[in-house]
């Protein structure tokens, strides 16, 4: 063969290389395919046989979806746990907002887990960033849902929080310390404080007694340790005083029936409608157990402080609930006013359908603890057999009759102190 013949036969060679090339590419894609199906037909016969372990429901994401809310009505235990509710209570709570109108189902998410989203934050004092992890949803998600279900329950707070009646209250009448003493007494008022995060140009204004930042709330409650009235957003470096003269003077503000009063402590001033104890006079309820009263003075101030527990027990209930409450919030100042009034909301429904909530009994130790403490730091302070009449009548004397209505508070106070005493006398 000549050397021209092999060089024609080389450029033939070269010229249908490109064939070879197409070919190898279907050969590939048929492999893939075999593969694939061959995976497949695996996958089925060991799913028959009980050979191939099916994935199980995430532990730690359990808000994906309605999993939550199943979770939730699973049991009590699991829906206060985490809603701080039995599972009764929960439905009847969406009940309120569907029957109302003011929430309604999404296409993404229903009100059950709406108002599930809301209380679990609130419960567990949980971050954006934790909530949208257990949610596997968006930040902006759980933050357009817990706004809406705060705004429904603003909408409706006149429903939760009622004003007190003027009759006299059970628990005053079924009590011979109380009753008719305190016939007229309608509930208890103070004040408590909230940690707050405001902007550092006004963050002065707000630092209270102990140095942090807050938000002074000064509520009224009933014997049963409802929310009749609650008035938050004051500075914390405000006195209790005059937050008292806001909510007098609003005339939306704290409901006050002619002749009746509310029981409240020292640091509010005394007038017609809100009896205060005698100062200086023994007054906390450990400072009186295990001792008879020596004076008149006494006995009111002791028995005044056994009915006025009640807003303090209200309080630590609240906090206890709702953890919220207690640590500086991320959100802008006005909103941690609205979720104050919100928790208070909720407090007073989860107390008409669950009166004997275990945080109650867990917060009458506490109290009872805290009363405990503050009598020994008063009686270091304090010579037990002071006779401390005359420096009583001194310190109050300038306080009273300053005006007319500070002058009816102290008749008042005068004729239920008397008429204790000498009941307490006769008895004796």
């Amino acid at each position: 063969m000549k050397d021209d013949d092999w060089e024609i036969d080389a450029d033939v060679y070269t010229e249908g290389s490109g064939g070879s090339d197409n070919e190898d590419d279907l050969v590939d894609e048929v492999a893939s395919v075999v593969c694939v199906g061959a995976c497949l037909f695996l996958m089925t016969v060991m799913s028959k046989e009980g050979l191939f372990i099916e994935r199980g429901p995430y532990q730690n994401h359990y808000l994906t979806d309605r999993s939550f809310v199943n979770y939730v009505v699973e049991s009590d235990e699991h829906c206060h746990n985490l809603l701080r509710m039995n599972v009764e209570c929960f439905r009847r709570f969406m009940n309120i907002f569907k029957e109302s109108g003011t929430l309604k189902d999404t296409i993404h998410c229903n009100v059950d887990e709406q108002v599930a989203i809301f209380l679990h934050t609130v419960a567990h004092n949980l971050r954006n960033r934790c909530m949208k992890v257990y949610c596997r949803r968006s930040g902006e998600t759980i933050s357009r849902y817990f706004n809406k279900v705060l705004r429904a329950i603003l909408s409706m707070v006149d429903q939760f929080i009622i004003p007190p009646s003027s009759e006299t209250p059970t628990q005053i009448a079924e009590n011979p310390r109380w009753y008719p003493y305190f016939k007229d007494c309608i509930g208890a008022i103070d004040g408590t404080h909230i940690p707050a995060k405001v902007p550092a140009e006004i963050k002065k204004r707000f630092i209270s007694r102990k140095g942090h930042p807050t938000q002074n709330v000064l509520a009224a409650c009933n014997f049963d340790m409802k929310f009749t009235f609650v008035l938050a957003g004051w500075e914390g470096s405000a006195s209790d005083s005059r937050i008292l003269g806001d909510a007098i003077a609003d005339d939306f503000g704290i409901t006050r029936h002619p002749g009746k009063f509310y029981l409240a402590d020292a640091g509010f001033p005394l007038l017609s409608n809100f009896i205060t104890p005698y100062r200086v006079t023994r007054y906390h309820l450990s400072e009186q157990r295990g001792r008879a009263p020596r004076t008149k003075k006494e006995l009111f101030n002791y028995r005044h402080s056994s009915a006025r527990n009640v807003i303090e027990r209200a309080f630590g209930v609240l906090k206890k609930r709702f953890p919220i409450l207690t640590c500086e919030q991320m959100y802008a100042y006005g909103r941690q006013v609205d979720i104050v009034m919100a928790c208070c909301a909720v407090h007073n429904f989860l107390l008409g359908v669950m009166p004997n909530d275990v945080y109650i009994a867990e917060v009458d130790r506490e109290v009872a603890e805290v009363e405990g403490r503050r009598a020994r730091r008063r009686r270091r302070r304090e010579a037990p057999d002071e006779d401390d009449s005359e420096a009583e009548e001194r310190e109050s004397a300038p306080r009273l009759g300053r005006t007319a209505d500070a002058r009816e508070g102290n008749q008042i106070r005068e004729q239920i102190c008397s008429d204790m005493w000498n009941d307490y006398g006769a008895a004796d």
